[in-house]
């Protein structure tokens, strides 16, 4: 069986990381997964699963009771999670095409969804019951935030039995009154002063403590305060460049994450205190608690803690923000494993307390295709047909073989002695070069598509590639010739796995099943299907190195368990929320680590 251990992943997606206010916990989106997770230990983590897409918004309830987080694409829906029992209590499937904001009511008994522009719903739910209180046009369209700012006061200031929320967005804000009684939802627009509008679109807002007052943050990087009595925008107050993408309001003031990766702390008059800058643009803040400290999220993956008193900064995790690509392990060690990301960065992490051990960065180049991993260097290839070498202790580059494929580089592997790589190309190439002195060594062309997996015998002499093709061959590396050849019915061949005693071959593709070859014999010894719709394309599989077990994962977003001799599915494991792009067993067989299109790099639990 197997079971998720950690998730390694913050989506960078505005909005979507909070401070739980029992103190211990923050919460974050990961692709398409909540993650509740310790400050203090990297093993206490919990799992919510149940999109089927990235995570587009997210909100907690005052008391983090309640989480909700919605989705864009043909399930476009809002999930209602329970922070104590960490199960899903509604799933609300009312918006087409995308969610864009959500919010709770103070008192956690509402709740507000608002769609993309596409969909032009704003919905009001029942958190008791999980119905519809009212649902309106969104206004203004289109709407980027929502919030909630208590009850509607009448004229000596005393507090009603409606509700008070503003939604806001390009060019300006709409406060509007909700009678949860009726269904009732009234809107007025916001003035603004000067010569004509206010031009400026308004990202994210914020009720003051006293709810007398709303902060706006806008993409020119200001921010400006809207009287709620008065229905106007009052003054507008500058903050950072690049546009403010997180702003909390707090009794000393208000605090703006900046475009330009800044965090800039206002006082109660509204002038600036105290600033300082992190990794990357600051798209998501929280407070703790006491309101010592917020924990603050950047687009690049990195969360922090800041305590405010200074604006002292502690990393707290750093991750991939963007698909990952490729997982690799060195040889005969299991405590250290290498990813690739189309972020064009290169980390190696510690699987015991899954920090980051190095990062290598990779600039003016397209993504990473494929990794592997020695005890002294990271090997690489890109898009951009290069082959590059990164140093494991200080990331920094060793050598680069320019043009080593046209088209691209597209697997690669690495001789058991470690004196040289083969690579596979976009244009069906099969290379080996020699690592000490880079040079091309053979030439190999067969095939006539992308080469998509590369598996070498323990001689270091044979070895067997397999391409879109729908075929796979094998290889004598010294006489620079093709043994054998074997073909697939439908379908090119997405990757190949060697069984230890080298006499079968797997191979999983685009035919939708796990084929199993003897190479003595051209007709597969046995098929089996991956799902029983035969939806599921398996973008990759792992062989264990006992070879008692193989995994295979793709379009499917499973990670599948198999026994090597029989073919029979053994477990399926439920995280991903994109396509699995790359998967490997650690060399003591206890672990997989999965990557994937939604960010994410998922280590499994193996037990037999």
């Amino acid at each position: 069986s197997i079971e998720l251990e950690h998730a390694i992943g913050f989506s960078g997606i505005p909005g979507c990381l909070f401070y739980h206010p029992g103190g211990e916990y923050f919460v974050a989106a990961s692709g398409g997964t909540v993650v509740i997770q310790s400050f203090l230990d990297p093993h206490d983590q919990y799992f919510l699963s149940g999109h089927d897409g990235p995570i587009t918004c997210m909100a907690m309830s005052k008391s983090g009771r309640y989480f909700a987080s919605g989705q864009n694409g043909e399930n476009a829906d809002v999930l209602v999670w329970d922070f104590e029992t960490k199960k899903m209590l509604f799933r609300l499937s009312e918006h087409d095409h995308g969610v864009k904001c959500v919010a709770f009511s103070d008192d956690e008994l509402l709740l507000c969804t608002v769609g993309i522009d596409s969909d032009k719903k704003m919905i009001v739910w029942d958190l008791s019951n999980g119905y519809i209180v009212c649902s309106n046009k969104m206004n203004p369209q289109p709407t980027n935030c929502v919030s909630w700012g208590g009850m509607v006061k009448d004229i000596k200031r005393r507090d009603t039995d409606k509700y008070l929320l503003v939604t806001s967005g390009a060019k300006t804000s709409v406060l509007w009154e909700l009678d949860p009684y009726n269904g009732e939802l009234v809107g007025d627009q916001v003035h603004t002063t000067g010569r004509g509008e206010q031009v400026r679109e308004n990202i994210n807002v914020e009720f003051s403590g006293d709810k007398e007052t709303i902060f706006c943050g806008t993409t020119s990087g200001d921010f400006g305060l809207i009287n709620v009595r008065l229905k106007k925008l009052m003054k507008t107050v500058r903050a950072c460049r690049l546009g403010i993408l997180s702003l909390l309001s707090w009794p000393e003031g208000v605090i703006c994450g900046g475009g330009d990766g800044t965090i800039t702390t206002f006082d109660a008059s509204l002038t600036d205190r105290q600033q300082c800058k992190l990794d990357g643009p600051v798209v998501a803040m929280s407070f703790s608690p006491d309101k010592a400290e917020l924990v603050a999220g950047t687009s690049t993956g990195f969360v922090y803690r800041v305590r405010l008193e200074g604006l002292q900064t502690l990393l707290v995790c750093e991750n991939h923000h963007s698909a990952v690509k490729c997982v690799a392990f060195a040889p005969e060690s299991s405590d250290k494993f290498a990813t690739a990301s189309s972020d064009n960065t290169l980390r190696i992490w510690d699987a015991g307390d899954y920090t980051t051990i190095t990062t290598a960065e990779v600039k003016d180049s397209g993504a990473p295709t494929c990794l592997v991993y020695s005890l002294d260097m990271l090997v690489s290839g890109w898009e951009d047909g290069r082959i590059r070498a990164h140093d494991v202790d200080s990331g920094m580059p060793l050598w680069l073989i320019d043009n080593a494929h046209r088209g691209g580089v597209t697997s690669l592997a690495l001789s058991h002695n470690q004196r040289f790589i083969i690579t596979g190309g976009f244009e069906g190439e099969v290379r080996v070069w020699e690592l000490r002195t880079r040079e091309l060594v053979s030439h190999l062309k067969e095939h006539t598509l992308p080469v998509r997996g590369i598996a070498l015998y323990d001689d270091n002499f044979h070895a067997i590639s397999c391409s879109r093709d729908r075929s796979f061959l094998c290889w004598d590396l010294r006489s620079e010739r093709k043994i054998t050849s074997h073909k697939q019915r439908m379908g090119g061949i997405n990757g190949v796995a060697l069984s230890r005693d080298q006499t079968i071959v797997l191979t999983v593709g685009q035919e939708r099943r796990v084929t199993s070859w003897d190479l003595r014999d051209q007709n597969p010894v046995k098929v089996r299907d991956l799902s029983p719709n035969l939806e599921d394309e398996a973008t990759t599989i792992a062989l264990s190195h006992d070879g008692t077990l193989f995994a295979t994962a793709g379009t499917a977003m499973l990670i599948k368990l198999w026994d090597f001799a029989t073919l029979e599915l053994l477990a399926v494991g439920e995280g991903h929320s994109g396509f699995v792009n790359d998967l490997k067993f650690s060399p003591d067989d206890r672990q997989i680590v999965s990557v994937g299109e939604d960010g994410n790099v998922f280590v499994w639990n193996c037990y037999k």
